[in-house]
């Protein structure tokens, strides 16, 4: 792999660390919340107000969208290539490749969309009702296009690897953490 490759990977790599990061800080945060509004409810007899919207509109996309990135560029998620390991290796490159653009396509469509509905949410200035306010969720809806982007690089470096390697590959690096 020529060196500008893996120095921009790396770069992509970092950001999804950051992206790990961030959803394993808001995991503990949302655990230290729920925490909190079981035992206020057990020892003040009320809850948090709002608690479950807090945890639905806020917890929760902080949690999964950032390491989603991080997840997808593992190889953790299923993928059909499994099956074309009999193939020769020129098909089983052509058949990854294939997939990988099918997939860049479903995520650009999946970006796209979501970026529309996240400006036009910002410019509705959505919000949710939680103990008696109105929060705003508009700045949150953004997780989900910048998330597919990034996965979208993900994939853009994945099938340049597959073109310029002889072997079929699913993942940049040899090793999970060669650049962490």
């Amino acid at each position: 792999m020529p060196d500008i490759f893996l120095k921009c990977y790396k770069v992509l790599n970092t950001v999804k660390i950051i992206g790990l990061w961030i959803s394993g800080i808001s995991l503990f945060l949302m655990m230290l919340f729920i925490v909190g509004d079981v035992v206020s409810r057990n020892f003040l007899s009320r809850s948090i107000p709002g608690g479950y919207e807090f945890v639905r509109n806020y917890f929760m996309p902080l949690t999964l969208f950032p390491a989603l990135a991080f997840a997808y560029g593992t190889g953790i998620f299923p993928r059909i290539t499994m099956v074309v390991t009999k193939f020769r290796m020129f098909k089983q490159r052509m058949i990854v490749i294939l997939l990988l653009i099918l997939e860049g396509i479903l995520f650009f469509l999946i970006t796209y969309y979501g970026l529309l509905y996240a400006i036009e949410s910002s410019i509705q200035g959505i919000a949710f009702p939680a103990g008696g306010n109105l929060y705003p969720i508009y700045p949150l809806i953004f997780l989900v296009p910048i998330c597919f982007g990034l996965i979208i690089i993900e994939i853009v470096f994945l099938i340049i690897k597959n073109i310029m390697n002889e072997e079929a590959s699913l993942s940049i690096l040899e090793e999970p953490n060669e650049l962490v």
